[in-house]
């Protein structure tokens, strides 16, 4: 039976009826997307019930290691822990699951039927998840649950969709809410029968369907006004809330409602956007509007994408590659039974918030409720930037895509801030957001220009500094203002292909967050990039300006400066060896590696004191 049929079919019958759980295994015995979730599923929910308050005035809810207060979405988590307690008959984990489920309720709870985010956030979209999560649980699990406290969450998921029905108007919020709310009413529909429900579910999702790019089908409205166009012709488009968020609510919606031009659209749309997933199953959100958020694997507080790339595997078999590669990325950032927010926060002593794991075990107790047959071409399958196709350039986003040799890399110059109030985001200015290769992995992985807090409960941070920006730039400051080439959002980029190199140039100006710019502002940038390493050029025409390049590296992976112009950086399988024409300093953070929180690494922030300088970065 499909998902749809068997959703009605649960509906009409009690609205407790689960499919069988039953886990596969590739031809060749290797550990496939199915085991390596059932594997992140018991980890994550015995780190969420280990941390949660047994009993007191907040039973129930989970104290974030990281935030030190209590997550009010933590409520989502009813169900994957009802899914675990059912698959193993497990009544602690039942009770955790009702129990997260209460404590949101209790405190979370608005009169209009509504959820905020948490005690200092009152925002209410974010109904449309726990309704998701509490409808599935109902769905597919309860018939676990006592007549009682089955009838008590549907009556408390009815308020809910009352409260969605009416709140949600096209236009007014992100796009990932309307997406989202439109998935959210349809399963509610479908789970209630309700028409008025199914009917606006239509509405949102046919205003969703309005929201992909001309020229590369990229979903755009993550910012304001959500219909923008730069003077460029971008788009506002954020990849970690598509691909965890947004696309994965078409996905699901197009499939219950077997809505057939929203799946199609939708599949184009992804099969556009995991253009940008690493070998290594990251997703390079180095430029997104909302890459403060980035993660490295994903986004912040989203919920991820296995499930639907899992569920659309049978009509396009790179889909599953792409889930397999992400959950087997997941393991890699897992510690402790709880996912960390990027590869090196084990290393710089960084605990993880809680968002990530409770938001992302709905996932992968997806991935497991709706397993499907693994293609059979899976293990032969190759990622888009696994094959070296030299350039692409996307350009809905003014982006491009470098794959030579073994080096994998970004050049952005997306002029688009998130929010008019919200400057100096996402990196622009035609700048090297990303640098990566087969055996040292991630070199260089940009961030925000400044780190601002502009979602504090959502986002971790220094209680004392600003941690460096990790994007490689020109920048001078002048007393308390800096100018940087990466807040230039007027950039111009050209960029050849040729057939032993790629070049990518681009012609920008020093700026501040308002796009003021100093006296003598020009500035050039040139990216080349050959089988043997990446050469690049910095200039600007202000004499008093500097070049940042910070290099990731965790503080086990020795820097050796071989003379004042050329730095070794000693990895497990490799060395990096950064060379120039000007001496490289290194500048001091008080430890022996900076960090930055999203998306998640160490690093050395190299500074050469000239205005002018060339570079190459070659792996050995």
């Amino acid at each position: 039976m499909d998902r749809r049929n068997f959703m009605k079919t649960s509906v009409l019958a009690t609205g407790a009826f689960a499919l069988p759980f039953n886990l596969g295994c590739s031809q060749n015995n290797q550990r496939d997307l199915y085991q390596i979730s059932e594997s992140l599923l018991r980890k994550w929910i015995k780190g969420l019930f280990d941390l949660q308050v047994k009993s007191g005035k907040h039973e129930g809810a989970v104290k974030c290691p990281a935030c030190s207060f209590y997550h009010g979405r933590v409520g989502d988590a009813i169900y994957p822990f009802l899914y675990l307690a059912k698959k193993d008959n497990n009544s602690d984990y039942l009770d955790a699951g009702l129990k997260t489920f209460r404590w949101t309720d209790k405190y979370m709870s608005n009169k209009d039927g509504s959820w905020r985010n948490d005690f200092t956030n009152k925002w209410r979209g974010i109904t449309v998840f726990g309704s998701v999560a509490v409808a599935e649980s109902l769905i597919y699990c309860g018939d676990i649950l006592d007549k009682k406290d089955y009838n008590s969450i549907r009556e408390r998921l009815r308020k809910a969709g009352d409260f969605m029905h009416d709140f949600f108007v096209i236009g007014k919020t992100n796009i990932n809410y309307t997406a989202t709310a439109g998935q959210a009413l349809w399963l509610l529909g479908e789970f209630f029968d309700d028409k008025s429900y199914r009917k606006k579910a239509k509405l949102l999702i046919g205003d969703t369907l309005k929201s992909f790019s001309k020229n590369e089908k990229f979903l755009f409205g993550e910012g304001r006004p959500v219909d923008l166009i730069s003077p460029k012709g971008c788009r506002l488009v954020d990849l970690g809330y598509n691909v965890e968020e947004s696309l994965p609510a078409l996905v699901h919606y197009a499939l219950d409602a077997n809505d057939k031009e929203a799946l199609e659209m939708t599949i184009a749309s992804m099969k556009t956007h995991i253009e940008f997933m690493l070998p290594d199953g990251a997703w390079d959100n180095s430029w997104g509007t909302r890459n403060f958020k980035w993660t490295y694997w994903g986004s912040r507080t989203s919920d991820g994408c296995q499930s639907a790339l899992a569920l659309l595997a049978d009509k396009e078999p790179l889909f599953y590659k792409g889930a397999l590669k992400n959950a087997e990325l997941f393991e890699r950032c897992t510690a402790n039974n709880l996912l960390h927010g990027g590869l090196h926060y084990v290393s710089h002593k960084i605990p993880p918030c809680i968002h990530h794991t409770f938001t992302h075990a709905k996932v992968v107790a997806n991935v497991l409720q709706h397993q499907k047959p693994i293609p059979a071409s899976a293990d032969s399958i190759k990622l888009p930037r696994e094959e070296k196709y030299g350039l692409k350039h996307f350009k809905d986003i003014d982006t491009v895509l470098v794959a030579k040799g073994a080096y994998r890399a970004t050049i952005t110059a997306l002029d688009m801030d998130y929010q008019p109030k919200y400057k100096n985001g996402h990196a622009s200015g035609g700048s090297l957001t990303l640098l990566w290769h087969e055996k040292a992995g991630a070199i260089i992985a940009g961030s925000m220009n400044d780190y601002q807090i502009w979602e504090k409960p959502n986002m971790q941070y220094y209680a004392d500094r600003i941690p460096m920006s990790t994007t490689p730039r020109i920048e001078l400051e002048q007393g308390e203002v800096r100018y940087a080439s990466v807040s230039d959002l007027s950039a111009k980029m050209t960029h050849s292909n040729l057939q032993n190199k790629v070049v990518v140039s681009a012609k920008s100006k020093l700026a501040d967050a308002l796009q003021n710019s100093p006296e003598k502002p020009k500035c050039s940038s040139k990216f080349e990039f050959t089988d043997a390493l990446v050469s690049i050029e910095y200039t600007c025409e202000n004499s008093s300006a500097r070049i940042v390049l910070p290099i990731i590296a965790t503080s086990q992976e020795k820097l050796k400066m071989t003379d004042a112009k050329t730095a070794i950086i000693k990895k497990k399988n490799c060395s990096i060896k950064i060379s120039a024409d000007k001496n490289l300093e290194v500048v001091s953070v008080g430890k022996e590696r900076e960090f930055h929180f999203a998306p998640g690494f160490e690093f050395i922030p190299f500074v050469i004191n000239s205005s002018s300088a060339k570079i190459q970065i070659k792996v050995v």
